[in-house]
């Protein structure tokens, strides 16, 4: 690896500092990889259910706790969103989505896997493109999901709106990613639309196969997004001014 390749990585080499510029676009990219973060948790939390705007609902139909899905969440979540998940709230997919103890399957989603056990050990440069691969395969997986969604919750407006937005938010950090990798000489993984197309055509397909597989399967490309936007926030974190020396 170059001197300026191994520069990335903050503990290779302290002593070489980013241009400004550059400083700049990586505080840019974090921190709209911080905001992201923040509506991929509310995607998820808008996925399974609706804030009732109605009034406080009955005990009985509030759920008593957080589902193992949601306490995996908090572990990537901010702390405000952990608590936003502890609210009362109405089922946009139904039982057993929200009940107690009810833990969803994860199935796999085609072209795309959660974040490695060992990826933060990985050389920044090299995390940085793992991200910018996810966050281009996860578009067109989102753009699946809302329109199955628009199918089964018709009438679920802004889960559909968050959808939209969450789909075109993955491509604005996806290029911003990439545009970082760029100015630091990194080298990109390159056009990604052929394993993106694949993936989608492969969850479309997944997604017919019954009312229950594709909302869970819904749920775990939602998941994912909040994962890889979460590990995307780690990761510039590492670059960014005031990070992990």
């Amino acid at each position: 690896m170059s001197r300026r390749e191994g520069s990335l990585d903050p503990q290779a080499d302290s002593s070489v500092s980013p241009l400004p510029h550059l400083e700049a676009k990586i505080q840019q990219t974090h921190s709209l990889a911080r905001l992201l973060t923040k509506y991929a948790e509310q995607l998820l939390q808008e996925y399974e259910c609706a804030t009732c705007e109605m009034g406080k609902l009955r005990p009985q139909e509030r759920g008593g706790g957080l589902s193992s899905q949601r306490m995996s969440r908090a572990a990537v979540a901010p702390p405000e969103a952990a608590l936003t998940a502890a609210s009362p709230q109405v089922q946009h997919q139904g039982d057993p989505f929200g009940l107690p103890g009810f833990s969803p399957p994860r199935p796999p989603v085609a072209g795309l896997s959660a974040p490695a056990p060992g990826h933060a050990g990985l050389p920044v440069p090299e995390r940085l493109r793992l991200d910018a691969a996810a966050l281009a395969v996860l578009p067109p997986l989102l753009d699946v999901v809302r329109r199955r969604q628009a199918e089964l919750n018709p009438r679920a407006a802004r889960l559909l709106r968050r959808l939209e937005d969450a789909a075109r938010q993955a491509r604005a950090l996806g290029a911003a990613v990439e545009a970082v990798l760029g100015a630091l000489g990194a080298e990109t993984g390159g056009p990604r639309a052929e394993p993106a197309t694949a993936a989608a055509a492969a969850i479309a397909a997944a997604a017919t196969g019954g009312v229950f597989p594709a909302k869970v399967l819904g749920l775990r490309v939602c998941s994912l997004y909040l994962e890889w936007v979460s590990r995307t926030e780690a990761d510039l974190g590492q670059l960014a001014p005031g990070g992990p020396a």
